[in-house]
């Protein structure tokens, strides 16, 4: 038996920027309520048996307590605009993150660990490359348009999201649940938010 998962970065919501992207979401994002935290996904969505989750998360916790050892403080992600992706059944609005060397790779180690894991070499991975934050789903062009028209009053200021956690989610009945949070990130001051606004 198999079981779904992928690995998202997750943020504090208690800020300006995230109650707007919440907010963006309820409203645009189909998905919303099947995948109601606000994360980045950093590895794509994948299958491994359900008796190697619990090494899984293991491996991961170790290499990420590694990677960010004692340093998780003041970690946050910018963002430079909007972007669509076309898919063949719907378009997907997003937020384009900024990602920098360290996040990318962590990224790289994580995705390597978990394709470690995938026995069945017709679930791979996708190419988490392309990396994104979803506000958006829409089968009809004039209504992607009239809500990318919205996101850009909406987003005029294009500010950092502070990292909460590296957390592993699993699917269960067709939603999404944290696994496990693999790495917490501290709290930020609201004096670094501050001072972390770009305006574009």
């Amino acid at each position: 038996m198999n079981s779904k998962l992928f690995v998202g970065l997750t943020f504090f919501s208690d800020n300006s920027f995230a109650k707007n992207i919440e907010s963006f979401r309820s409203r645009f994002d189909s998905k919303y309520q099947t995948n109601p935290d606000l994360h980045l996904p950093i590895v794509a969505p994948f299958e491994i048996e359900v008796t190697e989750v619990k090494k899984l998360k293991q491996e991961l916790v170790e290499e990420l307590e590694s990677f960010y050892f004692e340093n998780t403080a003041h970690h946050v992600l910018g963002f430079s605009g909007l972007d669509v992706q076309e898919h063949k059944k719907n378009k997907i609005l997003y937020l384009k993150p900024t990602i920098e060397e360290e996040l990318s790779l962590c990224q790289e180690s994580l995705v390597s660990i978990c394709k470690s894991y995938i026995t069945d070499r017709e679930k791979k991975i996708k190419d988490s490359k392309k990396t994104f934050l979803t506000i958006g789903r829409f089968n009809d062009p004039l209504e992607l348009h009239a809500s990318i028209d919205l996101a850009q009053k909406e987003f005029q200021e294009f500010t950092a999201l502070p990292y909460q956690s590296i957390c592993l989610f699993s699917k269960n009945n067709g939603i999404w649940y944290r696994e496990a949070d693999l790495i917490s990130f501290d709290r930020p001051t609201n004096a670094f938010l501050h001072s972390t606004n770009i305006s574009i």
